[in-house]
């Protein structure tokens, strides 16, 4: 059983993630809609590119922390953790080309509507956790179908 007292410091039960892929530190509070979490900005982090963390890979650490948001869901409701798919994004802001290492980010996820197929648009805020500045934003349309195995022919 994955335990789900806060803080959650191993995310990756909750994700279809494993080892280096994981890029969230921890889970700090999440409830029916919402998630927040942490990560460090490291060196050997696997989006740095040339010794630089693009804020434009923010993108995917607000797309685990929604894959963490559902694999909580799933754990309350007692199903399997599922496959998610990031479809696109809207809205999608930038307030800086680049974070530094040893930021600490926190990473804020809402959900803003979520159909019966699966499909979900959530409101996602990057913050550097010291200074409270927001470094990215945007709403993220994602689709997590309920069935184990898609019909992709």
């Amino acid at each position: 059983m994955i335990d789900l007292s806060l803080p959650i410091l191993n995310v990756e039960p909750l994700l279809p993630h494993s080892g280096e892929m994981v890029l969230l530190d921890k889970i700090t509070a999440f409830g029916e809609d919402f998630l927040h979490a942490e990560t460090w900005i490291r060196e050997n982090n696997l989006l740095v590119r040339n010794h630089v963390f693009s804020t434009f890979s923010c993108i995917e650490l607000m797309a685990q922390a929604i894959g963490a948001w559902s694999g909580c869901m799933c754990v309350l409701a007692n199903e399997d953790i599922r496959l998610g798919f990031l479809l696109g994004t809207r809205k999608f802001e930038l307030y800086t080309q680049e974070i530094p290492f040893s930021t600490l980010l926190k990473i804020e996820v809402t959900m803003s509507m979520q159909d019966v197929t699966g499909f979900s648009v959530f409101d996602c805020l990057v913050k550097d956790k010291q200074t409270g500045n927001i470094l990215a934003k945007g709403a993220l349309n994602v689709y997590s179908p309920k069935e184990t195995q898609l019909n992709l022919g």
